[in-house]
């Protein structure tokens, strides 16, 4: 049975002279798991939002769209907007209370969905005091209280640490395998995925491009760049990492790149920090240092205090105890790119050659908010690049962006790195990490447990690692990058 079928579709945004959609046509079937991938801005998130009506964008729309879905349910990319009460019971009967279910029912309703779930051990917690992970599994439980038969999800794994994402996707499969509710999801990240899912859909620049089960595109080369870095080393085209182990013995690596330090641009010794006076110590004793032209990234699980370092060293935090110094003026950028955006357009945020420099000239007229997850990362890069900065604080600055778009940020950082500048970040994205740090932290119960180059601690780390550190790990020393083999 079908379930969503589009015809013709397309869509343009309110002032804008291009479509963000074009002729779409795709059938979705009843019990599909399908995933969407695509460059930023090729229309993912637009497509999702016109397949659930009351999330629909405001814009021109022609074709037609049929729903045959007797309940749609829409997970967001940031799910922290789309919540609205206090704690998570609140949160699972906030639907029921709508539709003005009886309590018994509510409470019945909430049990179930909390055991499915895995949160009975959390019903009562706050949703602020929650991890990553779980406030993820929080919005997909609200979205599927109401008895969904269609899931669609946007970008959910984008803001998780390997093991939350982890169980996220495996919570999907449930959802899809044992309850039977039909999947839809975009993501830039096709690990853990690519082989699940019932068909891959590759958006280009408004129009599908691809639309075949992954086995079938697999071995097409414009493909390789969504599908996991492993894929495209050989010719059997594996799709997950146990495919690739027994491929990769044949491999071989680089010896170890030799960094020379320079001055310390930023010591963090012996901080300590807290959010109020009776809670817990998110950081205890924790001391950083980073030198003058290199890119440290630190890494570890959601709440491990990653986020609370960087404001500490940028001066947004201030801890109780501890010294924090930096030479220079440092520059910031959170994980919400939209908290640096002040203007109503583009054009006032940066200027003409700033946009040309960041491929966002486009979209000078468009107000920040419209722009799509990624180009949001990229305005707000562009904005941090008008000032005269001498550290750069990164907070999961690949988060939302397709593997050409990281390729282009990593040669923007290595630039600054090249010219002198510090460059610090915090990231889930391991891969992203292996490929661009000089040096990686590994940050754990408030202190960093690992710390020194960038080979020699990855390939110390057997869950906080890149993909080819995964199938390398049997027979080669240290690489962990694509860039590290022969």
């Amino acid at each position: 049975m079908v379930l969503f079928k589009t015809e013709d579709l397309s869509f343009a945004y309110p002032k804008c002279s291009s479509n963000a959609l074009n002729g779409i046509n795709l059938e979705i079937k009843k019990g599909e798991f399908v995933l969407l991938m695509g460059r930023t801005g090729s229309g993912k998130s637009t497509l999702l939002r016109l397949l659930k009506k009351e999330l629909s964008p405001f814009g021109r729309v022609t074709g037609n769209i049929v729903n045959h879905s007797q309940q749609t349910a829409f997970v967001v990319q940031n799910t922290d907007v789309s919540f609205v009460a206090e704690n998570v019971r609140s949160e699972l009967a906030f639907a029921l209370e709508n539709i003005k279910m009886k309590n018994d029912a509510i409470a019945l309703k909430i049990g179930e969905t909390a055991s499915f779930f895995n949160l009975s051990d959390m019903l009562d917690k706050k949703l602020c005091e929650l991890s990553g992970g779980e406030r993820a599994v929080t919005a997909i439980a609200a979205a599927m209280i109401l008895d969904a038969d269609t899931l669609i999800l946007d970008e959910p794994l984008a803001q998780l640490d390997p093991k939350a994402a982890a169980q996220i996707i495996s919570l999907l499969k449930r959802v899809n395998e044992e309850l039977g509710v039909t999947v839809i999801m975009s993501s830039h990240t096709a690990e853990g995925l690519v082989d699940y899912c019932d068909r891959l859909v590759i958006m280009e620049q408004g129009s599908i491009a691809l639309n075949d089960i992954p086995d079938n595109l697999k071995t097409m080369d414009k493909v390789l760049d969504y599908l996991p870095v492993y894929t495209s080393l050989f010719d059997e085209r594996p799709l997950t990492v146990k495919a690739a182990i027994p491929c990769a013995a044949a491999l071989k690596e680089k010896p170890q790149e030799n960094i020379v330090s320079s001055d310390t641009s930023v010591k963090v010794k012996n901080v300590t920090f807290a959010y109020g006076k009776n809670e817990r110590d998110i950081l205890s004793r924790l001391s950083f240092e980073a030198y003058s032209g290199k890119i440290y990234s630190i890494i570890g699980a959601n709440g491990s205090g990653k986020t609370t370092l960087l404001k500490i060293i940028a001066g947004i935090k201030k801890p109780y105890s501890g010294k924090v110094k930096t030479c220079g003026k440092v520059a910031y950028m959170p994980q919400n790119p939209q908290y640096l955006f002040t203007k109503d357009t583009v054009g006032e945020e940066i200027s003409d050659d700033t946009a040309k420099s960041f491929d966002l000239f486009d979209f000078m007229s468009h107000h920040p908010y419209d722009l799509s997850g990624g180009q949001m990362q990229r305005l707000a890069l562009a904005i941090l690049s008008q000032t005269d900065f001498d550290t750069l604080l990164l907070d999961e600055p690949s988060k939302a962006l397709d593997a050409f778009a990281k390729k282009e940020l990593a040669g923007y950082l290595n630039g600054l790195s090249s010219h002198g500048k510090t460059v610090i970040i915090v990231s889930h994205d391991l891969n992203f990490v292996g490929d661009i740090s000089d040096y990686v932290s590994f940050l754990s119960d408030g202190i960093i447990t690992l710390s020194g180059k960038r080979r020699y601690v990855l390939s110390k780390l057997n869950y906080y690692t890149t993909q080819i550190r995964r199938i390398t790990r049997s027979y080669l020393d240290s690489a962990v990058s694509t860039e590290d083999l022969l």
